[in-house]
């Protein structure tokens, strides 16, 4: 039991040297705590949600968990990070697509499987962000902002060819991400399926463009 303790308070001290590169058993278990920390705060919400919930259901204990990160805090902005960055990575590859049509389409088809397939992840990211520091704040505000004009852009390409209406494209952009983001609320994976979801949204977008060019 003592050694047990002595060893917690090691890691708690040490945690893993700042320029080592990370193992692949040391992602494994970051992956796995940041999937069940983002349970725990859907499930309770971030306040009530302790490091203490995180390591039980973990079958750790909590002086363990700070060799993975230092604090509440830093566990709930790795939930956000996991949830930003890996969409801004995707979205990177669809921002090389020149077709409008193509491009906005691959866009929608992201953002709505990303969404509806983690329903848990993007609960928290959109319901516990006044809970996010305010350099953890502003950190993913401005991954955000980029992630917004990534849409915005295929949205007034999308506009000019007259794919879309002739409106700003941000509120082009909000429109969409609205659509696809709110999947979280009632979206269930085990009874839902996501690509038929992006199908929809898909469809209400492009439906009119197709039924004009049928008719022409």
């Amino acid at each position: 039991m003592d050694q047990n303790r002595n060893l917690d308070a090691s890691l708690r001290r040490r945690g893993r040297p700042r320029h080592a590169e990370p193992s692949p058993e040391y992602r494994a278990r970051l992956d796995e705590i940041v999937a069940v920390a983002t349970e725990v705060f859907r499930q309770k919400g971030y306040e009530a949600g302790s490091l203490e919930d995180v390591a039980k259901e973990l079958g750790l204990r909590k002086a363990s968990l700070y060799y993975y990160f230092e604090s509440k805090s830093a566990l709930l902005h790795l939930i956000f990070e996991r949830a930003i960055d890996d969409a801004l990575q995707r979205i990177a590859s669809i921002a090389m697509i020149e077709d409008p049509r193509e491009r906005l389409e691959a866009l929608i088809r992201h953002q709505a499987v990303r969404v509806a397939s983690e329903p848990s992840l993007f609960t928290v990211f959109f319901d516990q962000r006044p809970s996010l520091n305010a350099v953890h704040y502003s950190e993913i505000l401005a991954k955000e902002r980029a992630y917004v004009r990534a849409f915005a852009d295929a949205a007034q390409s999308a506009r000019n060819a007259g794919l879309l209406p002739d409106a700003d494209p941000r509120t082009l952009a909000d429109i969409l991400l609205g659509m696809t983001n709110w999947s979280y609320k009632w979206f269930d994976p085990d009874r839902d399926d996501p690509e038929a979801f992006a199908d929809i949204c898909v469809a209400l977008i492009f439906s009119d463009v197709r039924d004009r060019t049928e008719d022409d």
